[in-house]
């Protein structure tokens, strides 16, 4: 016969599954409303959700059985915490880049100065927006971005 702890464990794990499916059709469903560049971050926070999910709910499943999870625990928190200070400006730079997909304060082929650079935006990602000026072409960390006086030349295109 099954144990209790073994179905308990067994319905959170399968309850953190059905959760993580939920989550990930709404944020599908929500990245249908935004552009391609857009659509990218709400799959990145789907494929992040999801492995989160079902980490956590295996951790409270084997919690459930009767095993000791305080030290993964501890060393989750540990490398989350040793992670964290080492992914600094790249976490900086894709948050500030998210906001820069949602909020659109400036768009491909906008004239924009910024960090002491000046050009035409040729590309924005994630993680950095592209200028070219006089055949140069300048890398400007989404961070700067955020934290820098900006100045913005819309150019009309007809």
């Amino acid at each position: 016969m099954v144990d209790n702890a073994v179905i308990q464990a067994i319905v959170v794990f399968v309850l953190f599954i059905v959760v993580s499916i939920v989550i990930d059709k709404a944020l599908k469903k929500l990245a249908c409303r935004f552009d391609s560049e857009a659509s990218s971050s709400f799959r990145l926070m789907s494929n992040s959700q999801k492995t989160i999910l079902i980490f956590v709910g295996a951790i409270l499943a084997f919690s459930k059985l009767g095993f000791d999870v305080t030290g993964i625990v501890t060393g989750l928190g540990l490398t989350g915490f040793a992670l964290g200070l080492a992914l600094k400006d790249a976490i900086s730079n894709l948050v500030a880049g998210v906001m820069i997909v949602l909020y659109k304060p400036i768009k491909l082929g906008d004239r924009i100065e910024v960090a002491n650079s000046r050009g035409q935006v040729v590309d924005l990602n994630l993680r950095y927006i592209t200028i070219k000026d006089d055949g140069a072409t300048h890398l400007i960390p989404n961070s700067l971005f955020l934290s820098d006086k900006i100045t913005i030349n819309n150019i009309e295109t007809n």
